[in-house]
């Protein structure tokens, strides 16, 4: 399950990011450039309708998560990774963005997606650990992105 997630991902990042002006490396300029989650200067990326619909999606999948009174379980914890494998696979799969907001999206996703395999794991502690850091970065995502 995990390895066939992984393959979809990465088929899904390929072809949202083919669309890109590339140097004569095959990289995005700016993807190249830019490994940091910062600001554009001092204004947020603008992100596209579909994007930030999925990411408030996904934001409010946590929250309702969060209010679940066994959320610390691991089995409620096992099931929050199944559920966001499918919210980033829409994520990624709806994604028309392109140019540098696309490659701060990937930025500030890509940590994100560790997490949500993580949270599959059999041990408790490493679940728990990748759903709060998955917590905290679906916070950020209004910090970066309008």
């Amino acid at each position: 399950m995990k390895i066939a997630f992984i393959v979809l991902v990465a088929a899904g990042l390929m072809f949202s990011c083919s669309h890109q002006p590339h140097d004569e490396a095959g990289h995005s300029t700016v993807h190249v450039a830019t490994t940091e989650l910062a600001l554009n200067g001092e204004e947020k990326w603008q992100a596209d309708e579909a994007t930030n619909a999925n990411m408030q999606e996904l934001q409010q999948l946590m929250q309702d998560y969060l209010a679940q009174p066994d959320a610390d379980s691991l089995y409620a914890i096992n099931e929050l990774g199944r559920t966001m494998q499918l919210g980033f696979q829409e994520v990624f799969n709806d994604c028309r963005m392109k140019g540098p907001e696309h490659d701060m999206l990937h930025t500030y996703l890509m940590p994100m997606l560790d997490d949500v395999k993580t949270l599959e794991t059999d041990n408790p502690e490493k679940a728990l650990d990748a759903r709060n850091r998955l917590s905290e970065r679906l916070g950020q995502y209004q910090t970066y992105f309008k």
